[in-house]
């Protein structure tokens, strides 16, 4: 028997990776969520905002992972605070591949979608696998949890005064992050946090304005992102 594509579940520095395999699958240097293509924008500095304010036993929520940037980001900030936060991710990540080739033309290295469709295509991995990769390797991996879910129903997965802090990053259609502030206010604990980015987009904006307009709710906006306080 032929065991040259079998992939263990180990991190890439196992022997069981065929050589070939692990040649492309190291192929970049993950230091730290820098490396990770994708937009991480206002989330820099909102992450650090509630890390910073954050205790144990608070639960964060992260709407759209894409590649994992801004997710990396986040652990990072835990696994440095030391605090005991737990943290959830929540994509449909077998999207993920079709996503990436939409945005081919967005400024980020060609090799690294080469790179990744090529992992997947040719080994048919697990894409959760695959984005948790550079988190492995920076050491964060962890420290997240992540959630395959159509967003539209994410919040059913959560009580009411559960979460500290929610971050909507995910389908910027028509209504939809208005349906999120709507479903996840609901899970907010007094003082908790809800926001997002990508205000520049018209419908995600006027979402926002309908949602805080109607609860009477005051928002801040940032450069490209928004944040509203429970």
């Amino acid at each position: 028997m032929d065991n040259s594509h079998i992939i263990c579940t180990h991190d890439s520095g196992c022997s069981c990776y065929p050589k070939h395999y692990k040649e492309k699958y190291d192929i970049y240097d993950f230091k730290s969520y820098k490396d990770i293509p994708g937009w991480i924008n206002d989330a820099e500095f909102i992450y650090t905002e509630m890390i910073d304010e954050a205790k144990d036993g608070d639960h964060f929520v992260e709407i759209g992972t894409f590649l994992g940037q801004s997710t990396t980001y986040m652990a990072e900030l835990i696994k440095k605070s030391k605090k005991k936060i737990s943290f959830d991710t929540i994509d449909l990540y077998w999207l993920i591949p079709h996503t990436i080739n939409n945005y081919k033309d967005a400024g980020h290295p060609k090799s690294f979608y080469d790179y990744y469709n090529d992992i997947v295509k040719e080994w048919g991995l697990n894409v959760v696998d695959i984005i948790k990769h550079p988190m492995r390797n920076i050491g964060v991996d962890k420290y997240v949890n992540f959630i395959t879910c159509d967003e539209k129903y994410a919040h059913k997965l959560y009580t009411n005064d559960s979460l500290k802090f929610i971050w909507i990053d995910g389908d910027h259609g028509p209504n939809v992050v208005y349906n999120h502030l709507v479903n996840f206010w609901p899970k907010l604990t007094s003082g908790g946090v809800i926001g997002g980015d990508d205000i520049e987009y018209q419908g995600v904006l006027d979402d926002i304005k309908r949602f805080t307009k109607e609860n009477n709710i005051e928002v801040t906006y940032s450069y490209n992102g928004f944040k509203i306080r429970k």
